[in-house]
């Protein structure tokens, strides 16, 4: 499982790749598309 740099905005937890191709936290189960995120997102 891949997991980028970026961090959840709702959370804070670590975003992980999910499947279908965009980023999901696992901690609170919001999804990101890549689109939704740039480099300089904590």
């Amino acid at each position: 499982m891949n997991h980028p740099r970026w961090r959840c905005r709702e959370c804070g937890e670590r975003l992980y790749e999910h499947i279908e191709g965009d980023y999901q936290c696992v901690n609170c189960g919001r999804r990101y598309d890549p689109e939704q995120l740039d480099e300089n997102a904590t």
